[in-house]
């Protein structure tokens, strides 16, 4: 069972580094989604990162951060690599200055998830962590985006063996009220297709300033590749990941 309580140090830390930055940290963006976690989820994400067996060996992958998850992790664990890749370019800036100014050791790359990662750079990840745009198309997207990074190259027998496959953790972030369970099964239904298995679920475990359409709180999800994972599925239509661009769906959102 992973877990996610913090202690009155952590939370001292995060909180103290959260109140140190905050009048430098960009304003949500609607187009990009963004709607900031509260600093109490952001310390449960990390900490719960953290529980991962093994967390000081292992290669963690955050697709997308405007919460600054990977800022209060590396205040308060070690990896073995920690990368931030992004579209926003003010995001990324402002990590690059904290991570530099409190001597965290975290890498950035500015990039647009609607299109593949570079395999050459991206590649043998073990975690990765994402709270995508609430459209089934863009959490489609980024677990594709989170296959890529971790299983990849090598023979296809190799990379489906068990004992390769139980190091890897996806680790996802999805809201919708309870009057919208289609939406829960449209979840379920991604993650059948890509041969991903839900091994812990947490729900309402985050919360959000704004985003009120979907309570102003979502679920976690803890995931786990199988040997049916789709490794090969081709990336969907490149538009409509947004859910500010969808005119005909205002109640659509990300946290």
């Amino acid at each position: 069972m992973i877990q996610f309580e913090a202690t009155q140090e952590q939370h001292e830390k995060v909180f103290g580094l959260f109140s140190k930055y905050r009048e430098d940290r960009p304003k949500p963006y609607r187009n990009f989604d963004q709607f900031f976690a509260t600093e109490e989820t952001v310390l449960r994400r990390a900490v719960l990162l953290g529980s991962i067996p093994d967390i000081s060996q292992r290669q963690l992958l955050f697709l997308g951060d405007s919460d600054l998850v990977s800022l209060a992790f590396c205040l308060l664990f070690k990896a073995g690599r920690v990368t931030v890749v992004d579209i926003d370019n003010r995001i990324l800036r402002f990590i690059e200055t904290v991570s530099q100014k409190e001597g965290l050791p975290i890498e950035t790359f500015e990039h647009d998830l609607r299109n593949p990662l570079p395999k050459s750079e991206f590649k043998r990840y073990d975690i990765a962590f994402f709270d995508p745009p609430y459209t089934p198309e863009a959490l489609n997207t980024w677990l594709i985006r989170a296959i890529e990074s971790m299983i990849t190259g090598g023979s296809d027998r190799k990379k489906k063996k068990l004992e390769v496959l139980s190091r890897k953790y996806y680790v996802l972030c999805y809201g919708y009220t309870d009057r919208e369970t289609e939406r829960g099964l449209k979840v379920q239904q991604v993650l059948t297709s890509l041969g991903l298995v839900i091994q812990e679920k947490i729900r309402d475990f985050n919360r959000y300033y704004g985003a009120e359409s979907i309570g102003s709180k979502s679920d976690l999800f803890v995931l786990q590749p199988t040997p049916k994972v789709n490794i090969r599925k081709l990336d969907i239509a490149r538009s409509q990941f947004y859910t500010g661009q969808k005119q005909n769906n205002p109640g659509s959102e990300r946290g």
